[in-house]
C-alpha cells in the first residue's frame, strides 16, 4: 500500500538532496516577490524546525539550518536512529559539489535563491495558479462529476468582488478562504454577511489576491489526507494521512501508526467502497489538472456530517504541492517506529520564552524513549533542536 521512496526531485534520481523548511511558501506565492519576507513569526518557526526534513533524507543528504543542533543531539539521533542527514549552514555550501536544493515548497522566493546558488530552477509565473485553491476546486467539481455519492453543495463559490460575495451568502456559517494560504491564514469565518470588521478583512484580502473562496461550513467529523508522489509517469498513492488541527484551522498532529487502522478508520465511517472509490478518482483527477507537477503532494479531505446525521466525503478540501506535515508523519512510521507502535506527531507553539524548553525536559522525563532495533517502541522524542530559545517544537510520542 505504501509506495517506495525513491530519490526524486525534479525528475532527477539519485542526487544528493539538501532539504530546505520554507513554511512561508504559499504566502511567498501570493506575494510574487523574489524578496518576499515574512513576518517574524513564520522566520522563527522555520528557524526552530529547520531540521525536521532531515526526517526526510538519507545518509549523505544534507538540511539546511540557521545554526548547527547540539552535537549531542546529532550523535543521539545517528547512533539510536540512524539518522545520518546531514545539517549544513549556507555559508558552508560552498564545501559541497552536486548538490540539489529540495525545499519544502515552491515560490518565487525559494526558487531564486536556488537558482542563484546553483541548486535549481527558477520560478516560472505559469505555476502560479498551480497552488491557487481555484485549482482545488477545479479537481473537486471534477471529483462530484465522477462520484454520485458527493454532494453539489460543498463546491467552494468564486468571488471577485466583495458585492458578489454577500449576495452569496446567506443564513448559517461560512468559511471564506484566501486563494493562497495554507495552515488556518487567510481563514475568516462568518454567520450570515459579513459586518463592518469583516468588510474591511475581506476589502484587504481581494485587494491581495484579486478573488476569494467561499463555501458553507461543515460539520467536521475527522480530517484525513492522501499523500501522493507525482513523477513523469502517474501519480503514486503513498498513504492515508489522519491529522488534527485547532480551533483556527492550524495544523497540530498527525496520527502515527500504520495505514490500515487509519483506512478502517476511514471506512467505518464512509464505507469500504467509497474508499476504494477515491483510491481511484483521486489520483486520475490530479493528472488531469496538474499534468506537468513533479512531486510530493497532498490532499486534504474531511468527513462531515450531514443534515440527516450520516456520515459524508468531501474530498478535495485542498490541494498541497509540497511536502507536508502528513508526509513527515508517513516517513516516520515507516522508517522509524517499531511494528505495531502508535502514537502522534506534533508541531507545538509555546509564546512565552523558556516555555518550550521547560515543556521538552518534562516530557523526557515522564515519557523516556525505548528502542528496539534502532526503531521506537515507545516514548517521547524531540524531532528538531530544543534550547531556552525554541518557541516551535516538533516531536512525536508513543505508545
Amino acid at each position: 500500500m505504501f509506495y517506495e521512496n525513491k530519490r526524486f526531485v525534479e525528475g532527477k534520481m539519485d542526487s544528493r538532496h539538501l532539504y530546505i523548511f520554507n513554511p512561508d511558501c504559499e504566502l511567498a506565492i501570493a506575494n510574487g516577490s523574489c524578496f518576499y519576507t515574512p513576518s517574524a513569526n513564520v522566520v522563527k518557526m522555520g528557524e526552530d524546525l529547520a531540521f525536521l526534513p532531515a526526517w526526510l533524507g538519507k545518509p549523505d543528504d544534507m538540511v539546511l539550518v540557521k545554526e548547527l543542533p547540539d552535537a549531542s543531539f546529532r550523535n543521539f539521533l545517528s547512533e539510536e536512529l540512524l539518522l545520518r542527514c546531514l545539517p549544513v549552514r549556507e555559508s558552508e555550501l560552498d564545501r559541497y559539489s552536486g548538490l540539489v536544493g529540495v525545499p519544502w515548497g515552491k515560490s518565487p522566493k525559494i526558487c531564486h535563491w536556488l537558482e542563484k546558488k546553483g541548486l535549481g530552477e527558477g520560478w516560472r509565473p505559469e505555476q502560479k495558479e498551480w497552488y491557487s485553491r481555484k485549482k482545488a476546486r477545479e479537481g473537486l467539481k471534477l471529483l462530484i462529476q465522477n462520484l454520485p455519492f458527493l454532494s453539489e453543495d460543498i463546491l467552494p463559490h468564486v468571488c471577485y468582488s466583495l458585492s458578489e460575495l454577500e449576495q452569496k451568502t446567506g443564513e448559517g456559517y461560512w468559511l471564506v478562504k484566501a486563494p493562497w494560504s495554507s495552515s488556518g491564514k487567510g481563514l475568516l469565518t462568518l454567520k450570515g454577511r459579513p459586518g463592518c470588521k469583516e468588510k474591511e478583512w475581506l476589502k484587504g484580502m481581494f485587494r491581495r489576491q484579486g478573488y476569494l473562496m467561499l463555501e458553507r461550513m461543515l460539520d467536521k467529523v475527522e480530517d484525513f489526507a492522501m499523500e501522493f508522489l507525482a513523477d513523469e509517469q502517474e501519480v503514486n498513492f503513498m498513504g492515508w494521512s489522519s491529522f488534527t488541527t485547532g480551533v483556527h484551522g492550524e495544523y497540530t498532529g498527525n496520527y502515527l501508526g500504520s495505514q490500515e487502522n487509519i483506512e478502517n478508520k476511514l471506512a467505518a465511517c464512509l464505507g469500504s467502497e467509497k474508499i476504494k472509490a477515491i483510491r481511484q478518482e483521486v489520483p486520475r483527477m490530479l493528472r488531469k489538472i496538474l499534468p506537468d507537477y513533479r512531486g510530493y503532494l497532498g490532499v486534504d479531505m474531511m468527513i462531515y456530517r450531514g443534515k440527516q446525521g450520516d456520515y459524508n466525503l468531501q474530498p478535495c478540501v485542498e490541494i498541497n504541492l509540497r511536502y507536508n506535515m502528513g508526509i513527515v508523519a508517513l516517513f516516520l512510521a515507516r522508517n522509524y517506529l517499531c511494528e505495531g507502535t502508535c502514537g502522534e506527531f506534533t508541531i507545538r507553539f509555546y509564546p512565552q520564552a523558556g516555555q518550550a524548553w521547560q515543556k521538552h525536559h518534562r516530557m523526557l522525563r515522564e515519557f523516556p524513549v525505548v528502542y528496539k532495533n534502532n526503531r521506537i517502541k515507545s516514548g517521547y522524542l524531540n524531532l528538531t533542536p530544543v534550547t531556552e530559545a525554541t518557541h516551535f517544537i516538533a516531536s512525536l510520542c508513543c505508545y
